[in-house]
């Protein structure tokens, strides 16, 4: 277990930062092009996603340079369009309060509010949908690290008695009915605000550890799918789910550098939000999901929405920590 933020080497040459109460655990792989996974005391499992130049082998002339931000993909091919990048020259950008991408054929936008989360860090501009805890410094905290890192399952429940205190897992979960909310069971049925918070409960005010754990944003989804498909898992973008009934994390097939079921299992609350309306709407903000779902022909970068406080057994979460 590292006892600070430390920056070590893959044999390609690839700098990976391991946090502060983690370690890496060289059974699952030892490069970066594999999934570099670490996990912290509790065997809460994450995946390293790199950004900036990341070499496939030890001559160091196959490499990909993989840049934040947020992206639309081929609907055929899954070629990356880069809407939104992270950084001008190297630098993070000045943002504006809020940026917007729109898909090719629709009518509305989707987007992720910049600024910092209101003071008691749940609820977004209107009060009512959560956005990203804060950002900036995740951008920031990218550039200074060489990366960040995503959980390797779906959340699954952990510790707690109520969405204040509660603690999810990162782990393959144990559920023997998908109806319950029993410890170690794969946490569907939640509602997008919920979902924020719990992310944020796992690792805050904790000085064990070296990083900042928050729900899924988008430059994070969608950076993770450009890394894993320019490591080799062609049109990843448009894969579906591989499974048709709901299924515990990390059990359906769907591994891709060491991470679990994006394409699979349930779609994913993220921070991101639509101005779509919603028909026969409520005054909810419409929240975005992201994945393949069990129950429909959803794909990894398929973005859809609902509202804030709308939960059902095909909609999970997954986390995301950066470097504090």
């Amino acid at each position: 277990i590292q006892t600070e933020n430390t920056k070590v080497e893959d044999k390609f040459g690839n700098v990976v930062t391991i946090p502060k109460g983690f370690e890496v655990v060289e059974q699952e792989g030892t490069t970066v092009p594999e999934g570099i996974v670490v996990q912290d005391k509790a065997g809460n499992q994450f995946v390293w996603i790199p950004v900036g130049i990341v070499y496939k082998d030890a001559t160091k002339n196959n490499y990909s340079d993989i840049r934040l931000g947020r992206y639309t993909f081929d609907e055929t091919n899954g070629t990356p369009t880069p809407v939104q990048l992270a950084y001008t020259d190297n630098n993070p950008k000045k943002y504006e309060t809020e940026i917007k991408l729109r898909q090719e054929g629709q009518s509305w936008d989707y987007i992720e509010y910049v600024t910092r989360a209101n003071p008691d860090g749940i609820y977004g501009i209107d009060g009512i949908n959560a956005i990203a805890k804060d950002l900036v410094e995740f951008v920031d905290s990218v550039k200074l690290n060489g990366g960040y890192y995503i959980a390797r399952y779906e959340a699954s429940y952990g510790s707690g008695s109520s969405v204040a205190d509660y603690k999810p897992l990162s782990k393959v979960s144990t559920a023997t009915n998908f109806s319950t909310s029993t410890v170690g069971s794969l946490w569907n049925n939640v509602k997008q605000i919920d979902a924020t918070k719990i992310s944020r409960n796992m690792y805050e005010n904790d000085n064990n550890v070296g990083v900042e754990s928050d729900l899924v944003n988008s430059y994070a989804w969608d950076t993770a799918i450009v890394f894993i498909q320019e490591m080799g898992n062609t049109n990843y973008a448009n894969k579906r789910s591989v499974n048709r009934t709901i299924a515990n994390t990390g059990i359906t097939g769907d591994k891709v550098c060491n991470i679990h079921d994006m394409a699979s299992n349930c779609q994913e609350w993220t921070t991101e939000y639509s101005t779509a309306t919603i028909k026969g709407g409520r005054d909810k903000t419409p929240c975005v999901q992201r994945g393949g779902n069990y129950y429909e022909s959803c794909y990894t970068a398929n973005r859809q929405y609902h509202y804030s406080d709308y939960g059902d057994s095909q909609i999970t979460f997954r986390l995301v920590i950066y470097f504090k």
